[in-house]
Order: structure tokens, then C-alpha cells, then sequence
């Protein structure tokens, strides 16, 4: 699992929200999203195993957010009931809603010590985004270590 976690794009927080997720040939299903990035989910499936690769649609809500969620993403890894989904097709305000809600959940999960900063506004270009993220997360560790 270590080196699953050396390649992803973001780092993740513990979650638990309601998500709806279609994959192609099926009808919608219901599970949770375990841990968020802002460029992956930990899906846990109720009944079906999803393979390596699917393309999903999600659909799910943020306890901050103003409006849900919807992100086209494709599996990475699976096991069991799980899945790894990387985040592939989201908008930006998508984007700056999970943004806005990972630095306050990630503070808040710490204990409220080392507050990531929030951006000032909307984030209009995804590279801008991943450079934020690892900016922050990069800060954090230096700061932990």
C-alpha cells in the first residue's frame, strides 16, 4: 500500500460521505467515500466489485459544499469491496469545493495545529491546483518533521 500512496497526486483525509456511482452497463449504485484527495476517493461498495480501469461517474455532496459533486473518475486499484478512484473529469468549481474542504478537514483532523492555507478564490487552472496541494502538503511535513 506504501507505494500506492507514493503515486498519488494528492494526499488523502479520513471521510465518510454518501456518493452515487455509475459505471458503464449499470445501474447507479449507492456507496461511501472513505478518504478524499483533491485528486482521489476511497470508494467502499456495497455489493459489487468494480475492476481495474472502469470509468465511474460520481456523484456525492460535501458537508461544506453549496451544491453536489459530480466527477467522472476511473478505478485504480480495487479490493474486496473497495476502490482507489483518481479523479480525472472535474470542474473547477468542483475542484476548489473538495479543495476548500480538504485543508479544513486536514486542519481540523490534526488537531487544528498547522492550518493549510486556503486559497483566496476560485483556482482557475488544475495545474495551479496540484501545485497548491503539494506546496501545502509539502509545508506540513517540513513543519511535522
Amino acid at each position: 500500500m506504501s507505494e500506492l500512496i507514493d503515486q498519488r497526486l494528492s494526499p488523502r483525509i479520513s471521510c465518510d460521505l454518501a456518493v452515487d456511482y455509475t459505471a458503464r452497463d449499470m445501474h447507479a449504485q449507492t456507496g461511501r467515500i472513505t478518504n478524499i484527495g483533491t485528486a482521489g476517493v476511497c470508494l467502499a461498495t456495497q455489493r459489487l466489485i468494480l475492476p481495474v480501469g472502469a470509468d465511474l461517474l460520481l456523484h456525492f455532496r460535501l458537508p461544506i459544499g453549496r451544491r453536489p459533486i459530480q466527477a467522472g473518475g476511473t478505478v485504480r486499484w480495487a479490493a474486496q469491496w473497495t476502490a482507489g478512484v483518481e479523479l480525472v473529469h472535474l470542474g473547477f468549481q468542483d475542484q476548489d469545493e473538495i479543495w476548500r474542504y480538504y485543508a479544513k478537514e486536514s486542519a481540523r483532523q490534526r488537531g487544528g495545529g498547522v492550518r493549510s492555507p486556503e486559497p483566496a478564490g476560485p483556482i482557475p487552472d488544475p495545474a495551479v491546483l496540484r501545485e497548491t496541494v503539494l506546496d501545502a502538503w509539502r509545508r506540513f511535513i517540513r513543519e511535522q518533521g
